[in-house]
């Protein structure tokens, strides 16, 4: 095979798998999307430093761990620590440290119907984008941790549309203040003034 005939294949070959590439990568998008994430959420000046974060699908028998670390602003938005969705998760364990209470934080979380929740992300929920409508599924989980523990689960692809699918308490546990002191020297650096104005917010969410 002579030089121009072997790059011509090549060129071919790239340019097939880029094609086959981008229409791998659109179809886990747009209303027919195979894309589905999991969201860590904090109300804001309530940053939080997640120190473990386990999934598990009991009927998929698969279970697996996320690294999450330092979760802030934004309450009921889908943005935040991410985390890839390997199947539908129906169990989570995930403790917490709340910067502002200086307490540590678990809950254990069984989803009720999680069979349901991932019909119901499945629906088309448009959302204003650049001006123009898109329509996308409601693809990501979010579970939110406020002030006193409390644990709230959405599902949503923007604040607008999200949808409340569960309620948690989570638990006080032992804390090690200590493991945290750097970060919450630059947490009250950022938002020492506003707990002095407005104290911790432990109702309402």
């Amino acid at each position: 095979m002579g030089i121009k005939r072997w790059m011509f294949s090549l060129c071919i070959l790239v340019l097939v798998g880029c094609s086959e590439s981008t229409e791998l990568e659109g179809s886990r998008h747009g209303p027919n999307g195979t894309y589905r994430s999991i969201g860590v959420v904090a109300p804001k000046h309530y940053d939080v430093w997640v120190d473990k974060f386990f999934v598990e699908s009991l009927s998929e028998d698969i279970g697996w761990r996320a690294p999450i670390g330092i979760v802030s602003c934004c309450w009921q938005k889908p943005f935040g620590a991410m985390a890839d969705w390997q199947t539908m998760p129906e169990v989570f364990l995930i403790r917490w440290f709340s910067f502002a209470e200086q307490q540590s934080y678990e809950a254990l979380i069984q989803l009720e119907s999680p069979d349901e929740i991932e019909e119901k992300m499945k629906e088309i929920a448009p959302f204003e984008s650049y001006g123009e409508i898109a329509e996308r599924p409601r693809d990501v989980l979010v579970l939110g941790l406020a002030p006193g523990g409390t644990v709230v689960v959405w599902i949503m692809n923007r604040g607008e549309n999200a949808i409340e699918v569960g309620r948690y308490q989570g638990k006080k546990i032992e804390t090690h203040r200590e493991h945290y002191r750097e970060i919450t020297e630059r947490y009250n650096h950022d938002h020492g003034q506003f707990l002095q104005e407005n104290g911790i917010e432990l109702e309402g969410w």
